[in-house]
Order: structure tokens, then sequence, then C-alpha cells
């Protein structure tokens, strides 16, 4: 039986586990991180709603940032784009339809705006507290306004060496799912941190060609990129290695 550690946050990594064991794998819950919600989070400013888009960069900007954009701002004319199809069906729940890019990351968001009918004029960014800045430096490049909603923060809680050398330190080669740069660079931490030397043990899947590259820098030797972050495409790369 396959076995798959799953490093996602606190809020998600049970749906995952439970989508692993039900498709025939052995999931091992390590959740490197957890999401605190924002309560200050600033208004947004009047925006021109006929030519404004608004992007969710994943599900916890949808779960943390969706009432308050739709408490300031009317959703009638708007453009919304979510990062991957994850974050697309969390806002198909609150009766919103998004468009999202074939590329999962903040590439694929730009390529997907480059796209649009109508240049927007103004683009409100829903997003967690810091990562990367490759939308607002690009956006800010072209000179379009940017409204910034940081509705959430990353925080990293303690592990306890047993739990992880029990996640980990074992023999028999595993998948290590890595959502983002930030959780394999945790990991990697974490593995020299408790003097695990496991980087041409397991198999790395990261969403993205930058966290494969990152994660080649920081000594993994063996890495897939998946189609996405999400859940079906970890799914997908699991099922062609079983």
């Amino acid at each position: 039986m396959k076995r798959v550690v799953v490093t996602r946050s606190a809020e998600d990594v049970d749906r995952l586990a439970e989508r692993l064991t039900a498709a025939g794998y052995l999931p091992v819950k390590l959740p490197l991180l957890a999401i605190q919600a924002i309560r200050n989070v600033p208004a947004i400013d009047d925006v021109p709603l006929a030519t404004t888009v608004v992007i969710y960069t994943s599900v916890n900007a949808v779960r943390h940032g969706f009432d308050l954009i739709a408490n300031e701002v009317t959703r009638d004319g708007l453009v919304t784009i979510a990062v991957g199809a994850k974050t697309r069906d969390a806002l198909k729940k609150k009766a919103v339809h998004a468009e999202s890019p074939a590329r999962e990351d903040s590439e694929g968001i730009l390529a997907l705006l480059a796209t649009l009918p109508l240049s927007p004029t103004h683009v409100i960014l829903v997003k967690g507290e810091g990562g990367r800045d490759l939308i607002e430096t690009s956006l800010g490049g072209l000179g379009i306004p940017l409204s910034i909603v940081e509705c959430y923060r990353r925080v990293w809680p303690d592990i306890a060496e047993a739990d992880f050398l029990s996640a980990v330190s074992v023999e028999t080669p595993s998948v290590i799912h890595v959502a983002s740069g930030e959780t394999l660079t945790r990991l990697t931490d974490l593995c020299w941190v408790h003097g695990v030397e496991i980087f041409d043990v397991h198999t790395l899947v990261v969403p993205s060609q930058r966290v494969s590259d990152q994660a080649r820098e920081l000594g993994w030797q063996s890495r897939i990129v998946s189609d996405g972050a999400g859940d079906k495409a970890l799914l997908e790369v699991v099922a062609h290695l079983s």
C-alpha cells in the first residue's frame, strides 16, 4: 500500500487523508502549518465595478475573505478569478462563478488576466499575509490599481519530534505532498533540526516547477510536479506511481 505523507494545514489535512484512504492509500498526517484569520482587514475603497477583477489566491482566501468582499463590493459585473480548481469550487459553493487558469499559480493568474475581453482597471487581490508578490509587482508595472486584502496568515505550530520522525524517518520510500514553497522550507528545516537525512529516500509531489526547482536546490532528489496544489492533482500522481 502506497504511503503518502500529507503536510497540508490542520484545517485541510483530514479531508485529504480521507480521500487518500478511500482511494486505497495509506495517509500519514503531518500538518506543518495552520491558518489564522486576520480580523482587522482594511475596508476596500470604491472601485469601478464594470472593469474590476477579484482574485482569490487560495481556498483560505475564500474562507476568510469572501464575506468581507461581499459586504464591501457588490458582485454584479465583477469578474472573479480563482487560482485553481479547488478555490473555484469553494467559490461555486458561494454561488459565485469564477474563472481559473490551467496553470494553478501566480503566473497562471497573470496569463488569464491577459486574455480577458476587457482589460481590468482595478484588481482586488484576496490573499494570505506574506507569500509571493509576483501579482502585485506585475500589476504595479502595468499601472493597474490594486487593493490587497490580506485576510489570513500562516503560522507554524510546534511539531513533536516523535511525530515528525514517525512520519518521515522510515526506510520504505514514501510520497510526501508539499503544497507550497513555504511548506517545503518548513519540512526541510525540520529534517535538519532532527538530523533526518531523507532527501534521497522519499518522493516529493510539488505544485509547480518553481517549487520543484526550490526542492532541488535544497537537496531533494526525487521530485514530481503535479497539475497544481489540489487534492485531485495529488491523487492522479499517486495513482500513476502505484
